[in-house]
């Protein structure tokens, strides 16, 4: 329903067909309009505005046509349904009123513009300063905000706030702090085995590499390092980089039980709501379910908006818990087998993403509990990993001054 139609009322009618062209020609010949005119099985129906409503009833009254209202709605028939129920009527309009009086007061704050500073940290930051959801508009003096924030926080170098009616949009931009020169110790990094294997070839951007196609490496071990010792010039580092592509064998066993635990819901349903105003929780209702049940949780939040147009500082905040119980179930071997399979080719799958596979042994074990696949991979891969390490400059120059 439009906003038109909230103000004026709306009233909807049904008639039989018989009485279609009847209806019709009434509402031609005294110009009444009508919307939403839908015909069915079982007749027509058409909705006119209150206002018009009333020359339609009495005309069609007089010339007894037939017809039944199935559906008002709008303020007027809201306050002939409670003329008489004085607090509500007060409620209403009391609420009309917070909403008119709220719209000079911030209800919502995006941020954009963040990287390491969560648009949380932010809101926090501006709350501190006085400027947030519930702030009031006219006395929100936001340049003294964004001076403030610039002042008080080292992260952000530029910030702009902009009040677009009751939503404030938060432009940063964070800063980027400089690599301090003097600073006397700096982060150097080796290349080490990620896994056993024996080397097929080094491809080095960077480091001092220490070993060549055909050695046998160990996890751990060392392959490239990050630091130099020259006689001419004494010790350098650096941060290694490069790949060590090695012959790795891999082991691994997927195993499927026949009896595992599934998951059914049960139907019951429970549910947490909350009124948010502005920034505030007020609990209507809270259901805590059944001690020791399992639960699904999820939340959902909903604006409420005046005539389903105009926003308002009011939202509803519900939390969902839907029961399941666990029940044991069983599969039969031939299951077990096709689901080991497929987690088998999802396995080697993911593992051709990253290496040269080269040849595979596949076991398959029938056991009383579970079937087995036991899988010996041989392949390709790149076993570099960095290894960090500081080196204190201080060391290193008083290395040099005795050389």
């Amino acid at each position: 329903m439009n906003t038109v139609n909230f103000f004026l009322g709306k009233v909807k009618i049904k008639a039989d067909f018989e009485n279609t062209t009847s209806l019709l020609n009434l509402c031609m010949y005294y110009k009444i309009p009508y919307s939403d005119f839908k015909a069915s099985s079982d007749g027509v129906s058409m909705c006119f505005t209150a206002p018009d409503y009333k020359k339609f009833e009495k005309e069609s009254l007089e010339r007894e046509i037939k017809f039944s209202v199935v559906e008002r709605k709008g303020i007027p028939f809201i306050f002939e349904r409670y003329k008489y129920r004085h607090g509500i009527v007060l409620g209403v309009i009391l609420a009309i009123a917070l909403v008119i009086v709220s719209q000079r007061f911030v209800w919502s704050i995006d941020v954009t513009g963040n990287e390491s500073l969560t648009s949380a940290e932010i809101i926090s930051l501006l709350k501190d300063e006085g400027f947030g959801i519930g702030s009031y508009i006219p006395t929100a003096n936001t340049d003294r905000i964004e001076n403030k924030m610039l002042i008080d926080t080292a992260l952000i170098s530029w910030m702009s706030i902009n009040i677009i009616g009751t939503h404030a949009e938060v432009q940063v931009r964070e800063y980027e702090q400089p690599k301090n020169n003097s600073d006397k110790s700096v982060t150097a990094a080796n290349i080490v085995a990620s896994k056993s294997g024996v080397v097929e070839d080094v491809r080095v951007y960077q480091g001092n590499v220490v070993v060549a196609a055909g050695a046998y490496v160990e996890k751990g071990d060392l392959l490239v390092s990050g630091l130099y010792d020259s006689e001419r010039v004494g010790f350098r580092y650096t941060r290694a980089s490069g790949e060590v592509m090695a012959r790795t064998t891999s082991e691994f066993v997927i195993e499927i039980p026949y009896e595992y635990v599934t998951y059914e819901y049960t139907g019951e349903q429970y549910y947490d709501k909350y009124l948010n105003f502005f920034d505030y929780l007020i609990n209507i209702s809270k259901n805590s379910g059944k001690e020791g049940a399992f639960y699904d949780k999820i939340d959902m939040v909903e604006k409420c908006c005046l005539f389903g147009c105009i926003d308002t500082p009011f939202s509803w905040h519900t939390v969902k818990y839907s029961e399941y119980v666990e029940k044991t179930a069983y599969r039969t071997e031939s299951e077990a087998e096709e689901l080991a399979y497929f987690e088998l080719s999802k396995k080697l799958s993911e593992m051709a993403d990253d290496s040269i596979i080269l040849r595979k042994t596949i076991i398959p074990r029938v056991d009383e509990d579970s079937f087995s696949i036991f899988c010996t991979v041989v392949a390709i891969e790149n076993i570099a990993e960095t290894s960090e390490f500081e080196v204190d400059i201080n060391v290193i120059d008083d290395e040099k001054d005795v050389s």
